[in-house]
């Protein structure tokens, strides 16, 4: 992992995604580019002497923004970092998007707020596109996760795919952070079961001779009730999950529980993406 990209807005509840990526830029020596963005005003009204009061505005918001942007440069300076900081005009889904293809980027991480307002919606709108959109990794931090860092993971999975390339990507991560992993499974009774569980598990321990793998099962009435009960019984403080890009009948018939999980998970979620299933 060598670019991790963090997006702020300067409010408490983007706080712990921050510090999150503070722990994983320091834990893995990657570099951190801190994002904030802002959508345009159109104008309304003219001024009889001047511009718009809105082109007065932008101008006010990027000050006051970039302002903020520099104080936690130096923050993050203190902190041993030098991060990259960017200012940018536009919906934070496509500048993230942007973002990842022109930099590099390995990881991204987003904060999120559990209040009913519309703003909350929208931003959850935007985690969710991203998960379709995204080719790299998605982070997205509880605005109520006060914990530094991470130390014991729980990874959800279906056991109907091949996983392992995933599991090698984690287990590196788990490493960086002197974490452990726990491979949880829920078996739902709506649920659909193609694939041999332990044959499935069998792979993966052959994959990785060296690590102690099991899997932990609950039988449930929803895959979403289940993953909370394992987390709560793990004691795990980062869930992740991998997420299926699935074809539009697949989405009505079979909606993604990576993006109910990403919303409502009491803990972070990190979700990977698993290449296009067509």
């Amino acid at each position: 992992m060598k670019n991790i990209l963090v997006a702020v807005d300067f409010t408490e509840n983007s706080r712990p995604a921050l510090e999150s990526a503070i722990f994983l830029a320091s834990k893995s020596g990657a570099a951190l580019h801190v994002l904030h963005t802002y959508l345009p005003v159109y104008p309304m009204t003219e001024t009889v002497s001047g511009p718009p009061v809105t082109v007065e505005w932008e101008e006010t918001y990027r000050l006051s923004a970039q302002t903020q942007l520099d104080a936690l440069t130096e923050e993050m300076r203190g902190r041993g970092l030098a991060p990259e900081i960017y200012l940018e005009l536009g919906p934070v889904g496509p500048v993230v998007k942007d973002m990842v293809e022109s930099h590099a980027i390995d990881l991204v991480i987003l904060g999120r707020s559990e209040s009913d307002s519309w703003l909350s919606d929208l931003f959850g709108s935007t985690a969710t596109q991203l998960v379709n959109d995204l080719t790299v990794p998605l982070l997205m931090v509880p605005s109520e996760f006060l914990q530094r860092g991470f130390t014991k993971i729980a990874y959800a999975t279906q056991l109907e795919f091949t996983e392992t390339h995933v599991l090698k990507d984690l287990y590196r991560w788990a490493d960086y952070m002197g974490a452990t992993v726990q491979i949880i499974n829920v078996q739902a009774n709506h649920e659909p079961s193609v694939n041999s569980d332990e044959e499935l598990m069998d792979e993966i321990r052959m994959a990785f001779p060296d690590r102690h793998t099991t899997v932990l099962q609950r039988k449930a009435d929803s895959v979403e009730e289940g993953i909370q009960e394992l987390l709560h019984d793990t004691e795990a403080d980062l869930l992740v999950m991998s997420s299926h890009h699935r074809n539009l009948f697949t989405q009505i018939v079979n909606p993604s529980k990576s993006k109910k999980l990403l919303l409502h998970s009491p803990i972070p979620t990190l979700i990977f993406p698993l290449g296009r299933l067509d």
